[in-house]
């Protein structure tokens, strides 16, 4: 059963993986002349501590602030249910020790997806960003981030310890592959048809990586 879906999986989602490969690669200059603001995107945090991915994201970060330093950072990201710390919150605090302008961090502690980060923010006032999450995922945050009015551009962490040709490569590979699928469907059948086969997908990669399970049925209730 798993081997056919592996199959039926890869078929279906290759075309997907090769955009999701070759915009990983793209890494836009910080040119404090054209470039406003650094949006980090977040992810898992253990009680306040980032994990190593959200790690890598946030050195990658306050890099690019400091080529410039100049430029707001917006922390995004919320909490789930029993957290005690949202994930912008805990990117705020590793932001502050590498020594970015407190002043110009800007912390939005919403959102349990890509889109749900975006949606509290203006993107008047946010301007030309750069959105810095991982490699797999910079495709579809910044194809995101653009359908919802943002005019951003990708700076994905060279930090990522999610790297080729690990197993978690090519698992998150997966998983993306099956999220720019959604944004397809998305544009051309609308957002309910998105959401239900988003819910198939889920629930296929919750036979492949049962441990994903639990968060899936969170994101789907929060969604709901």
């Amino acid at each position: 059963m798993r081997r056919k879906l592996l199959v039926l999986l890869g078929v279906v989602l290759v075309q997907p993986a090769l955009r999701i490969l070759g915009y990983s690669l793209v890494r836009r200059p910080n040119d404090g002349e054209t470039i406003d603001s650094i949006l980090v995107l977040g992810t898992a945090q253990y009680d306040g501590r980032p994990s190593k991915q959200f790690a890598a994201r946030l050195r990658h970060t306050a890099e690019l602030w400091h080529q410039c330093e100049t430029q707001r950072v917006y922390t995004v990201g919320g909490k789930l249910p029993g957290d005690r710390f949202s994930e912008a919150a805990v990117g705020r605090e590793f932001l502050l020790r590498e020594g970015v302008d407190p002043d110009l961090i800007r912390v939005h502690p919403h959102g349990s997806d890509t889109r749900g980060s975006y949606a509290d923010l203006d993107p008047r006032e946010v301007g030309r960003v750069l959105i810095v999450t991982d490699p797999n995922h910079s495709y579809r945050a910044v194809r995101i981030a653009r359908r919802m009015g943002f005019d951003a551009a990708p700076s994905p962490t060279p930090f990522s310890p999610t790297v080729f040709p690990s197993r978690s490569f090519f698992l998150t590979l997966l998983h993306e592959s099956g999220g720019v699928v959604v944004l397809d469907v998305s544009a051309v059948f609308g957002q309910r048809v998105a959401d239900r086969l988003e819910d198939t997908l889920r629930s296929l990669q919750a036979v492949l990586r049962p441990s994903r399970r639990v968060r899936h049925e969170q994101l789907r209730r929060l969604r709901d």
